[in-house]
C-alpha cells in the first residue's frame, strides 16, 4: 500500500505532463481569439471555454488577457502563473481558471509577464505592479484577489508585499498554490518524493531570475519580506514537494506578523496539487472557489 501511495504523485504528474504537451503542440488555429483588434500573443486552448468575452491589451510591452466578472459584486482574480519563471500559461492553468470563473462568477486578469532567459525579476515586477495600479483605477482593490502557483505564487506574495510597502490599496485576498518563497531554499530530503522539482536546477533558475540581486531580496524571495498588514491569505501545499518546509515557515511568519492566514496541507501530495486532474485536485479547486465566494460575501457585508 505504501508503494502505491508513493507512486500516486508520479501518476498524477504524468497526467499533468500529458496535458502540458497537448498544449505545447497546439497552434494558434486551436486557440480562441479574444474579442479585440490585433493579433493574439498567447492563446486560450480551443478545448477551454470561458463564459464571457476575453479581451487582450498591453501594459507597455506586456500582453494581458482579461475577462470581466459576471457583475460588480464578484471578485476579479489577478493570476500569476507558475513555470519556474521560464514557462508561460499551460493547459492546466487555463482549465483551472475557466472552472473557477464558472463556479464563482469572478473576473480574471492573466498577464503574460516577461520570463527567462531574456527577462528578469525587476522587469516583470515593474510591469505587473503597473498592471495592478491600472486595475485599481477601474476596479476597487477590495474586489481584487491576487493568486498564483509555484513561481507565480512566490511572485504573488512578493507583489502583495510591494503593494503594501508602497501604500497602494491592498487586495481583498491572497491565494498561494505551492508558492516558491525562497529562490535558494528547498529541502533535499523530500526530493525522492517530489517528481517535479529539482533543487539544484531551481537554484540556477532563481539566481538567473534575480540577475545579481541578493537572493534574500523580497522581490525574488518573499519569505524575507515584510508581511505585516497583508490581507487574508490562503496557502496550499503538498507534503511531498521540496518547497514544503519553506512554505510552512512562510505560514508561521505570516501568523507571527498578524496576518489572517490558513494553510491547506495535502498529505502525501506533490507540487501544485490543486491543478491536478485528480480527485484531490478537484477538492482543492472547490475549496479555492469557496474562498473566492466567501471573500466576496464578506466584502458585501462590509460595504452595507
Amino acid at each position: 500500500m505504501k508503494k502505491v501511495k508513493k507512486l500516486l504523485p508520479c501518476i498524477l504528474l504524468t497526467l499533468v505532463a500529458i496535458a502540458t504537451l497537448a498544449y505545447a503542440y497546439s497552434n494558434i488555429d486551436n486557440c480562441t481569439m479574444p474579442e479585440t483588434q490585433g493579433e493574439i500573443s498567447f492563446g486560450i486552448p480551443k478545448q477551454v471555454k470561458f463564459k464571457r468575452p476575453v479581451k487582450e491589451y498591453q501594459i507597455k510591452s506586456m500582453r494581458v488577457l482579461e475577462m470581466a466578472a459576471s457583475d460588480d459584486t464578484k471578485p476579479v482574480i489577478l493570476y500569476l502563473h507558475g513555470g519556474g519563471y521560464r514557462q508561460g500559461f499551460q493547459l492546466f492553468h487555463w482549465k483551472m481558471l475557466a472552472e473557477l470563473s464558472k463556479a464563482t462568477g469572478c473576473g480574471l486578469v492573466m498577464p503574460d509577464y516577461p520570463l527567462l532567459p531574456n527577462h528578469t525579476a525587476l522587469e516583470a515586477h515593474t510591469l505587473v505592479l503597473e498592471l495592478y495600479r491600472e486595475l485599481t483605477k477601474r476596479i476597487p482593490a477590495s474586489r481584487i484577489i491576487i493568486m498564483g502557483d509555484s513561481a507565480g505564487g512566490g511572485f504573488s506574495l512578493a507583489l502583495s508585499e510591494e503593494i503594501n510597502e508602497q501604500s497602494l490599496p491592498l487586495p481583498l485576498h491572497i491565494v498561494l498554490i505551492s508558492p516558491w518563497v525562497d529562490i535558494t531554499g528547498g529541502d533535499k530530503s523530500i526530493e525522492e518524493y517530489d517528481n517535479w522539482l529539482h533543487i539544484d536546477e531551481l537554484h540556477q533558475f532563481g539566481l538567473s531570475w534575480a540577475d545579481g540581486m541578493d537572493a534574500h531580496n523580497p522581490m525574488v524571495s518573499p519569505l524575507y519580506g515584510n508581511m505585516q498588514g497583508l490581507p487574508p491569505t490562503d496557502i496550499f501545499v503538498g507534503t511531498w514537494e521540496v518547497f514544503y518546509p519553506d512554505i510552512v515557515k512562510c505560514n508561521e511568519k505570516l501568523k507571527a506578523e498578524g496576518v489572517n492566514v490558513t494553510l491547506h496541507v495535502g498529505e502525501e501530495l506533490g507540487h501544485v496539487y490543486p491543478l491536478y486532474p485528480a480527485p484531490e485536485g478537484e477538492q482543492a479547486r472547490r475549496t479555492i472557489a469557496e474562498i473566492v465566494n466567501r471573500s466576496a460575501e464578506e466584502t458585501q457585508l462590509v460595504l452595507r
